[in-house]
């Protein structure tokens, strides 16, 4: 009888292990899975991005228009300011690459096309597709901004075409004389820097015959 009732009153080796196992269970400090999650929209990041761009903070920059496009790819603002970043940072394939993914949003916005002339300039490749797409904008004149025809200038002027860019530079000053709201001053300063360059690069006229 003993040995019954020390059977009964032991428990199912079942039963005795799930408690050991809930016992170490009730110990053992259970991690916390924390989840964060970006507050910010794209264009909140597109912002915050512009004032460390304007404070010259180009890392910071670039970071906050890289969130941006993670929180939505189709940002063309954010391709363009990335572009502008890299630009700066005188990494010109990248910035001809955004330039370009932010064409393939907008095709033929000036301000992409106008920028991407700019990366071609400046790297020197790609000036001749640059052209053609400065040209299939300012076929719109709706579209013939100082700022632009300033830019179309300086790309004819680099690829030999000095009279297109006389024409090109004295049309942005036409432009400008009548008031357009592009014309800030800083662009007003930029074409005839740009317009004085272009007659220094040309050679001198031949002077005429001597009468004898």
């Amino acid at each position: 009888m003993r040995n019954a009732a020390f059977r009964a009153a032991w428990p199912p080796l079942g039963a005795l292990l799930l408690a050991m196992l809930l016992g170490a269970s009730a110990c053992a400090r259970v991690p916390k899975i924390i989840v964060l999650e970006d507050p910010l929209s794209a264009e909140e990041h597109v912002a915050l991005g512009v004032a460390y761009e304007r404070k010259g903070e180009l890392d910071l920059a670039a970071r906050e228009y890289e969130r941006a496009l993670k929180k939505d790819k189709t940002s063309f603002q954010a391709r363009v300011n990335l572009g502008n970043v890299r630009l700066a940072e005188k990494r010109y394939e990248a910035a001809r690459e955004e330039y370009l993914e932010a064409l393939s949003l907008r095709p033929g916005d000036p301000e992409a096309t106008n920028n991407l002339a700019w990366a071609a300039m400046d790297s020197g490749s790609g000036r001749e597709d640059a052209l053609r797409r400065l040209r299939a904008v300012l076929a719109d004149a709706s579209r013939r901004s100082p700022p632009l025809l300033d830019t179309y200038g300086v790309l004819l002027g680099e690829l030999s075409l000095p009279a297109e860019a006389e024409e090109a530079f004295a049309e942005a000053q036409r432009r400008c004389d009548a008031g357009d709201p592009a014309c800030t001053e800083s662009v007003q300063r930029e074409i005839l820097e740009h317009r004085e360059a272009l007659r220094a690069q040309q050679p001198d006229p031949a002077p005429p015959p001597l009468v004898k």
